[in-house]
């Protein structure tokens, strides 16, 4: 009987257990964190949201009879890819053949320059890019860096494109790159990106751009919560979700381990738990890290949050009746636009100065008849602040212009608008130069915060939190599922 009594009373204190786990944030990282706890049986979860949907930098909306993403778009890599590696064998995925098709580079005074020695020279660019990312004994920016190995080839007479070329040609194709970095990197200037730090991420192998066709990147919602590729697996993540619940402030006690973290929301309800996944942006960090969290949280951690990087970039989507730039018997991928000094000072004059930071205008795939341009740089505000109709009418100014012809206007423009969402405050994060200084980065701003019996109370996953893929929508699932698997080894 003795025997039974110590069963019932160890079930007991089994059940007893407190294990409940609130998520500030319903992005990919999130949404991982909950998919492994709640596959553990950890079902006192509570996600919190911010804003009235699910999906965080996640955005994919319906348009006509498919999905377009406003936020994350591609899968970058195969190999490594923790997305692609779950997905790739139940899903088709196509691609964007940015390797495959040479880009169509246009001058700004409306003609169309050698395009075989253009992209011989974009060729080389790419390779000083690759050779920075991938080296480690580079000091400096990456803008200091690329000139100096542009300025030395072009100047030594290395490479034989360079041969009799025109100087205003050589400046044009340095200015492109940096625009290129400004905008795949979401930074204001190459200037504030680390060479060093650049060279410490590893990129998953493979093909860069896949892409999801007119499902849109919300699909891999599906994978995660194993609604795909067998619906009887699924895991019901989204009851578990409260959307348009903002946090105002995280108050936890690392000197009793009894104690659980109160979270209070902007509308006045408050939610406890004995732990607590951030899942934010680095901007939300940034923005409101001293309000957020009571007590304030471990000073590196801070010197992190307010020196490591978080950038803004834009995406602006138009569809035409018809596709203008399909010509016949030549393959078409992006428009990259070369700027004469003397149109740049007209553009600014004209109050467009963001165009000089849009990197290219290109096909999306699975939609003929649309163009979409991926901006950076330092006039993000200005692109944000504009009407929808203003940057209708920049843009065709901009394609007359470089195509020496006037062109019908699009049916429909669609614009992002990351940096001015509170909730989210820009893209993405990347390694700054302040943050190389101060010998502060990934590893402060993952850290999770313990109480005094060494246990996670306040846990932080991102994008911004993976050291190996930094930035990049795979770190998210992985830091999601770092955090539940560090909250899931202490019941074990």
């Amino acid at each position: 009987m003795w025997r039974v009594t110590l069963i019932f009373a160890f079930i007991s204190l089994t059940m007893a257990v407190d294990k409940s786990v609130i998520i500030i944030g319903s992005g990919i990282s999130g949404y991982s964190a909950a998919s492994k706890l709640l596959e553990n049986g950890f079902n006192d979860v509570i996600i919190l949201e911010a804003e009235d949907r699910i999906g965080g930098r996640i955005n994919t909306i319906p348009y006509d009879d498919g999905f377009i993403d406003l936020g994350a778009q591609w899968v970058h890599g195969q190999q490594g890819n923790i997305i692609y590696e779950m997905t790739h064998e139940h899903f088709d995925f196509g691609t964007t053949p940015f390797d495959d098709i040479p880009f169509t580079f246009l001058l700004s005074n409306g003609t169309k320059p050698n395009q075989e020695l253009i992209n011989a020279i974009s060729k080389l660019c790419f390779e000083i890019d690759h050779k920075i990312y991938t080296g480690d004994t580079f000091t400096g920016s990456f803008g200091d860096m690329f000139i100096g190995i542009y300025d030395g080839i072009v100047a030594n007479g290395s490479s034989p494109v360079f041969k009799d070329l025109d100087p205003v040609i050589v400046k044009m194709m340095k200015e492109t790159s940096e625009r290129n970095i400004n905008g795949y990197a979401a930074i204001k200037s190459w200037f504030d990106l680390s060479a060093k730090l650049c060279a410490r991420e590893e990129l998953a192998q493979g093909s860069q751009h896949n892409t999801w066709r007119r499902k849109g990147f919300k699909t891999v919602f599906d994978f995660i919560s194993k609604k795909l590729p067998d619906p009887s697996q699924h895991i019901d993540i989204e009851s578990k979700v409260q959307l348009n619940k903002k946090v105002t402030n995280i108050k936890y006690n690392i000197n009793d381990v009894n104690n659980k973290a109160v979270i209070t929301c902007a509308d006045g309800s408050a939610y406890e738990a004995k732990h607590v996944i951030f899942t934010p942006s680095l901007g939300v960090l940034k923005k409101y890290h001293e309000s957020l969290f009571t007590p304030a949280l471990p000073e590196q951690k801070v010197l992190a949050i307010k020196l490591y990087g978080f950038g803004a970039a834009g995406k602006i989507f138009l569809e035409f009746d018809e596709s203008f730039w399909i010509e016949e018997g030549e393959p078409f991928v992006a428009y990259q636009f070369l700027w004469l000094d003397a149109d740049k000072e007209e553009v600014k004059a004209a109050n467009r100065e963001w165009m000089l930071g849009i990197s290219a205008f290109y096909m999306v795939d699975e939609f003929p008849n649309m163009l979409e341009a991926y901006l950076g740089g330092p006039n993000i505000e200005e692109f944000e602040a504009s009407s929808d109709e203003k940057i209708i009418n920049d843009c065709m100014w901009a394609f007359e212009k470089f195509l020496g012809k006037t062109l019908p206007r699009p049916k429909a423009m669609i614009k992002t608008n990351w940096l001015t969402n509170e909730n989210f405050l820009g893209a993405y994060s990347y390694p700054s130069m302040d943050a190389e200084k101060a010998g502060v980065g990934i590893q402060e701003l993952a850290e999770s915060i313990n109480n005094n019996d060494g246990k996670p109370i306040l846990l932080f996953a991102g994008s911004a939190m993976d050291e190996k893929y930094p930035g990049n929508t795979h770190a998210g699932v992985r830091t999601g599922f770092r955090a539940a698997d560090e909250i899931i080894s202490i019941y074990q």
